[in-house]
C-alpha cells in the first residue's frame, strides 16, 4: 500500500496542533511538514511562538507562508489590532442569534479555502517534482451553536472536488478528521496524545508572552470568546488546563 505523507496547515490552537499531533503519533506519515500562513493576524507573534515549539517538540519541519495581502483586505477584527476584541460573556456564547452576530467580527475572505489550497499547491509541487504523495490536513471542527461554512463536512467534499480539477494528476486529499468533534472532544484527544496545551494559542485579542518561572509561555486575554470557549472545553473535558489568562475567563 503506498505510504502518504502528510501536510497540516497549522494555526497554534488546540484544535489544528491536535490534528498535528494526531497524524504524527496514529497515522504516523512518512515525511510531515507543518504549514503556517501570516495572513496579518494581529495574534501572530504568539501564534508564531507556538508554532515553533509544536515544529521543535513534534521533531517536524515547519514553512511560514505570507499571505499578509489577506489581512489587508480583511474586515475581520483579527486583523485589526488597533480595534479592540469586545468581550463575550459565558452565556452569550451558546444564544444562536448573538453568535451570528459575531460571526463576521472574526471572517477572512475565503481564509479556509485559501489554506487548503496553499496545502494542495505544496502538495503537488511535492508530487510533480519528487513523486512524492501528500495528503493535506486542516484542523477544523464542528462549531456550535452556528456552523461556520466553512468548517462543514460538505465543505471539504467541495474543496476535494476543486483538487481533482485544480491539479495535473488528481489524487489528492484533503482531510479534517476533527470535523465532527466538539472542542471538550479534541482535548480529550489531545490529552491522550500529548499534546504540550501550554504551547497552543487560542485568543483572539492578544496577550503577548510572558516569563512563567523561567518559561517563555503566551498570555490569553480571557474574555474573548475564543479563550471562553477554551477554558470551557479544557473543564468540560476534566483536563487540567494550563493556559496564562490575563483574566479569568469563567
Amino acid at each position: 500500500m503506498e505510504r502518504r505523507n502528510a501536510i497540516n496547515l497549522i494555526s497554534g490552537g488546540v484544535d489544528s496542533v491536535t490534528t498535528a499531533y494526531y497524524v504524527n503519533k496514529v497515522l504516523k506519515p512518512a515525511k510531515q511538514l507543518l504549514i503556517f500562513c501570516n495572513y496579518g493576524q494581529r495574534t501572530y507573534v504568539e501564534e508564531e511562538f507556538c508554532i515553533k515549539k509544536i515544529s521543535e517538540l513534534l521533531g517536524v519541519p515547519l514553512k511560514i507562508i505570507d499571505l499578509r495581502w489577506l489581512g489587508e483586505i480583511s474586515t475581520s477584527l483579527l486583523t485589526k489590532p488597533d480595534v479592540p476584541i469586545p468581550e463575550t460573556k459565558t452565556e452569550d456564547l451558546w444564544d444562536p442569534d448573538k453568535a451570528k452576530q459575531r460571526i463576521l467580527r472574526w471572517w477572512d475572505p475565503c481564509r479556509n479555502a485559501i489554506l487548503l489550497l496553499v496545502g494542495l499547491a505544496h502538495a503537488e509541487s511535492f508530487y510533480i517534482s519528487k513523486g512524492e504523495r501528500y495528503d493535506v490536513y486542516i484542523g477544523i471542527r464542528r462549531e456550535t451553536p452556528v456552523r461556520m461554512k466553512d468548517n462543514t463536512p460538505e465543505f471539504m467534499d467541495e474543496m476535494n472536488r476543486l483538487a481533482e480539477h485544480a491539479t495535473h494528476h488528481g489524487g489528492y486529499r484533503l482531510l479534517a478528521p476533527l470535523i465532527e468533534h466538539d472542542k471538550d472532544m479534541v482535548v480529550k484527544l489531545g490529552e491522550s496524545l500529548g499534546v504540550p496545551w501550554e504551547y497552543t494559542y487560542s485568543c483572539y485579542q492578544g496577550g503577548g508572552l510572558k516569563d512563567v518561572g523561567g518559561r517563555i509561555l503566551p498570555v490569553h486575554c480571557g474574555i474573548c470568546s475564543n479563550c471562553r470557549r477554551r477554558a470551557i472545553a479544557f473543564k468540560d473535558a476534566g483536563v487540567k488546563d494550563p493556559s496564562i489568562y490575563a483574566k479569568p475567563p469563567i
